[in-house]
């Protein structure tokens, strides 16, 4: 069963994949992780106790002792984090290397030993790079070997400085400079900082790009910006993809073999295109690529990981797995969570499709000990939210506002932090654990159908089941099964409510005698046509008490309402009491009633005799069908009204919902 909504039992498989010497993961680290797991999701839990949720945990290692970390890499060697991007990258004649800079740190890389990053690397700016001032040690944003001169400029933010390789990588004299009046023709806003520029030896230009157009020089006419630009990325390089087109991060022309490539950062895997100024400028066929492995990273060692315990490979296994340790805790739902020192694209995410989490311990350097790392309760917490459907709502992941999250429930991405009128602090924003916030909480299931039924029919017009909760409803078939696409708001889907009605009712009922449907609500209620488009009959809503001849304590907040399909009467329930009413003498209520509930419907327990919460005739067995809390039971009226044996029972059971109760 997918992960439907967090409610009831969830099983939790924890898989620890260990590799070969720094990639170890020991026994007290394991201890430490099972520990913050735990935590963490029991305070998930805690923030809606109706939910009825449980966790059963299965802990299992696998050794992977001749792993080979980020094999196939496109750029082999370079440290992690620039897997996801860079700054600026460069090119030098003077020994034939490829630079690559992020933040204050550098990577050396040699084309000519398939194009690996050379040993030692990363290293700092600061100290490597003579006379570099203080603020571009710190970081630079863009780079430009000149094939003139075999000079270096680096740029960042309005200001550039000139390197000579051939003085020991010095910055030359009376440098920084202004980009403003020392680069002829440069725009004003490239003035101010440029994100990336090549040399093009194919045609002796410097192309420098600011966001998403670019300007081109030339070095042999006082370094001037030719006219006609600044012009845009798009439609003048053709083969980028949109991403690209929106901006270029990092540049560089290879001697090696005269390509020109393209780097472009991302939160998770950078990308890069290779173009040839030899066929007409075209991004090469198979780009972009990622500049390490990409999401397939994961593959290496998960696949060997699932193998070992058993398992396929893939998503089928993956999903097998998780449902073995589903079935041994006797789990409604379930997922497993992989940790690992492995290498793979983000500390921490999450495949509700696939049922599983990532959550991966490593730093610049290296491997890191999953001991010191204290976040992984809300981390946990956070990607077990994408488990049950619940969207990022932080900045950065780029949320939209309108875009449709959940799954039992669906609804939009309200706490987006790109909202106009952002919510506060909460778990799926920025990992809060003692908050989920209002939209997070309906796409988890929390939003209706949590504690009971709130009213419910059945419709003869369709053939159809009703349930209502909250401000949602559920349609089912003849077979309880209920339709694709429900829950659904009563607003979307009920032309006749009006907006108080919308908000939640407090029964309701279908009328044989004259095919309507009669919907309560505090003291008032409504009549509905189902053979006019379900349409509100005018004159409406109306007062109970002024127009049901019923007891005063029964003019409001009614429990439940019936119609029974054999005798043609009407059922209204409040507390331990009900009425009966004929429709065929003027709606009048039957002599005796008020009744109670106890002693007049045999075999009905104690705390549904006391009141109940929605009642529904069901045409396909002849039988009544009596909600309380989570439970329900049957009743026979061809048989003195008895409550059929095996009853109470779940209604999550047996109405094929993930309703909070015991399985």
């Amino acid at each position: 069963m997918a992960n439907e909504r967090l409610v009831n039992s969830v099983s939790v498989g924890v898989v620890f994949v260990a590799g070969p010497g720094d990639y170890a993961i020991s026994n007290d680290e394991k201890i430490h992780v099972l520990a913050e797991v735990q935590d963490g999701l029991d305070q998930m839990a805690a923030n809606e106790a109706d939910a009825n949720i449980s966790w059963s945990y299965n802990s299992l290692s696998v050794n992977l002792p001749t792993f080979t970390p980020w094999d196939g890499a496109n750029w082999p060697g370079l440290p992690e984090t620039f897997y996801r991007g860079f700054d600026a990258a460069l090119w030098s004649e003077t020994n034939s290397r490829i630079y690559f800079f992020k933040g204050s740190q550098y990577v050396r890389v040699n084309p000519n030993n398939s194009w690996k990053a050379d040993p030692g690397y990363p290293k700092p700016i600061a100290g490597n790079w003579n006379g570099f001032p203080a603020s571009f040690q710190n970081g630079v944003d863009a780079a430009i070997w000149n094939h003139n001169s075999d000079k270096i400029y680096f740029f960042k933010g309005d200001e550039y400085i000139r390197v000579d390789p051939n003085n020991s990588w010095n910055v030359d004299s009376g440098y920084p400079k202004q980009i403003a009046g020392n680069w002829p023709g440069m725009p004003a806003d490239f003035a101010t900082g440029i994100d990336a520029g090549f040399w093009a030896t194919k045609n002796n230009r410097v192309y420098i790009f600011k966001g998403d157009q670019y300007v081109r020089i030339n070095p042999n006419a006082g370094w001037s910006v030719e006219a006609g630009y600044p012009k845009p990325i798009d439609g003048n390089w053709d083969g980028l993809n949109d991403s690209f087109k929106e901006g270029i991060d990092a540049a560089l022309m290879s001697k090696k073999n005269n390509k020109v490539y393209f780097f472009k950062k991302s939160r998770i895997v950078g990308n890069y295109v290779r173009i040839d100024p030899n066929n007409g400028w075209d991004v090469e066929n198979g780009y972009p690529k990622p500049i390490g492995v990409g999401w397939s990273v994961e593959e290496q060692w998960r696949d060997p990981a699932l193998q070992r315990l058993g398992y396929d490979t893939g998503k089928d296994g993956v999903i097998a797995l998780s449902d073995h340790l589903k079935g041994l805790t006797n789990s409604q739902f379930g997922f497993v969570a992989f940790f690992t020192k492995l290498p793979s694209v983000w500390m921490g995410y999450a495949n509700s499709s696939w049922q599983k989490i990532v959550m991966y311990r490593s730093a610049d350097s290296g491997p890191s000990s999953f001991e010191t790392w204290t976040s992984i309760d809300r981390i946990m917490a956070h990607e077990t939210g994408h488990i049950f459907h619940a969207a990022d709502e932080y900045s950065s992941s780029n949320c939209k506002c309108d875009s449709k999250q959940g799954h039992f429930i669906e609804t939009v991405n309200g706490n987006c932090a790109n909202c106009d009128d952002p919510t506060g602090s909460c778990l799926m924003k920025n990992n809060t654990l003692g908050t989920v916030c209002d939209f997070s909480r309906l796409a988890f299931g929390w939003g209706a159908f949590l504690t009971k039924i709130d009213a419910s029919f059945y419709s003869f017009k369709n053939d159809k089941f009703y349930l209502f909760s909250n401000e949602y409803y559920i349609r089912y078939s003849r077979d309880f099964k209920m339709d694709e696409g429900y829950p659904k708001l009563i607003s979307a889907g009920w032309r006749g409510m009006t907006d108080d009605f919308a908000q939640g009712i407090d029964a309701i009922l279908w009328s044989g005698k004259n095919d309507k449907v009669y919907v309560f609500k505090g003291s008032e209620y409504l009549r509905i046509d189902p053979n006019n488009n379900w349409q509100l009959d005018a004159g409406y809503p109306k007062s109970i008490a002024a127009n049901w001849n019923v007891p005063a304590n029964f003019g409001s907040d009614l429990d439940a309402a019936l119609w029974n399909d054999k005798s043609d009467k009407v059922y209204l329930f409040k507390g331990s009491q009900y009425i009966r009413i004929n429709p065929n003498n003027n709606w009048n209520m039957d002599p005796g009633y008020p009744k109670p509930i106890a002693g007049n419907w045999p075999g009905m327990p104690a705390d549904f005799a006391n009141g109940i919460d929605a009642a529904t005739w069901s045409e396909k067995n002849d039988r009544v069908y009596i909600f309380k809390g989570t439970q329900y039971v049957r009743v026979n009226p061809n048989n003195s009204w008895n409550v059929d044996s095996g009853y109470p029972n779940w209604i999550n059971k047996n109405w094929k919902m993930a309703f909070p109760t015991v399985v």
